[in-house]
């Protein structure tokens, strides 16, 4: 895939102006050779929340009925999706959609907006954190993915972009459960590759909305950039220059480290030059890729202990063979020797990917499966929203 990005000055989010920028960087990405007429396309927005356009939370209404249109001039169906935080419902997707301006863009434009709370599992086999994800079941329905995300930086996890915004494809309760079990901010940005990884050739198009950006205090700020590329990795990495942060501090460091992106030559850009958006005193948080997902280390055990699903080696009942510890993929499991000198296995759950190959190959059968009470309750309710869809 190549590495170009195209880069366009978008100063208002005027449907007219917006129109006139999209067709400009679709025919620079020359889309014709990405999209065909009659695919059903699935445009994936940046909408964790129920907020309103002008908090700049969410991408903006105007850039994704811009797209939608210049894409129904190509004789393709779009479906716009997200899967905001939280416990569900169609009644509250709805209430989201009305609220951060969706509901008018289905209604300005040939679209649907997406109200299947159906999920699937996906396998990722070359997963570094994750063997499989259970992501929302559309994308089982479309021929093709274009990822519109939101320039901004979090308080957590640093800067957010086309990357990240993939991370909205996981049901909501689904993408606590992920988070809690994660440790660092660079373990979530190798979570967000296996996602990456895990869509393969559907994900055909990226676009960043950072004609307004969102500044560290939840500030909005006035950038007036539009971006599109095909490698969603040359995309962040363009706009990670733009805001002057570090690659070392974001998912950047961790897509080099597997292959995904040459970081002495990560993009090319086409269209307005990328230093006229550049910024100084875009206002940052003290970002690390060691930082801790939650701040709190007693609130994350405790979510730890009493939600997530995880394998446990009793100690007492474990002889001792290693062969959990070989065929680890992640070097989880280590051989420990008793106050008695015997050999035991030992789970390092900041290294576990919980692929359950332990569970499977122990040959004595003493690895068990703890399903906390936590657990149970978020999967009945992911279940039970998975039956209630269709209603």
């Amino acid at each position: 895939m190549n590495n170009n990005v195209y880069l366009k000055y978008l100063d208002s989010y005027d449907i007219d102006s917006v129109r006139r920028a999209v067709r400009e960087s679709f025919a620079q990405v020359n889309i014709e050779k990405i999209i065909k007429p009659k695919m059903k396309i699935l445009i994936k927005i940046c909408m964790p929340y129920k907020t309103t356009p002008d908090t700049g939370v969410c991408t903006h209404p105007a850039i994704v009925r811009g797209v939608i249109d210049v894409l129904n001039e190509f004789g393709v169906n779009c479906v716009v999706a997200d899967s905001p935080y939280g416990k569900l419902s169609n009644n509250t997707l709805d209430a989201i959609y009305m609220n951060t301006g969706m509901l008018e863009v289905a209604n300005t434009t040939k679209c649907e907006l997406n109200n299947d709370l159906n999920s699937c599992v996906v396998e990722t086999p070359n997963g570094v954190k994750a063997k499989s994800i259970k992501m929302l079941d559309i994308i089982n329905d479309v021929d093709a993915i274009i990822n519109i995300g939101k320039l901004k930086i979090d308080e957590t996890l640093g800067y957010i972009g086309a990357c990240t915004n993939l991370f909205g494809l996981l049901p909501g309760d689904v993408k606590t459960l992920v988070k809690n079990r994660l440790n660092t901010v660079a373990d979530f940005n190798d979570y967000i590759i296996d996602i990456i990884d895990a869509l393969n050739d559907k994900l055909v198009l990226n676009i960043i909305d950072g004609v307004v950006a969102l500044e560290a205090g939840n500030s909005p700020r006035m950038l007036s950039c539009l971006a599109v590329s095909e490698n969603v990795y040359s995309l962040d990495a363009s706009m990670i220059d733009v805001l002057g942060l570090k690659y070392k501090h974001t998912i950047m460091e961790q897509a080099e480290a597997r292959d995904k992106i040459d970081l002495d030559s990560p993009y090319n850009i086409l269209g307005d030059e990328l230093d006229s958006f550049k910024v100084e005193d875009f206002a940052l948080y003290d970002m690390t890729n060691d930082k801790l997902l939650s701040t709190s280390k007693r609130k994350r055990n405790s979510y730890f202990r009493n939600h997530q699903q995880r394998v446990v080696i009793n100690p007492h009942k474990c002889k001792g063979c290693g062969i959990c510890s070989k065929i680890c993929p992640t070097g989880a499991i280590m051989m420990k020797y008793d106050k008695d000198g015997e050999l035991y296995a030992y789970v390092d759950y900041k290294k576990c990917i919980f692929c359950n190959k332990c569970f499977v190959g122990c040959p004595y059968k003493v690895v068990d499966i703890k399903t906390p009470m936590g657990y149970k309750i978020l999967d009945k309710n992911l279940n039970k929203y998975n039956k209630d869809a269709k209603i």
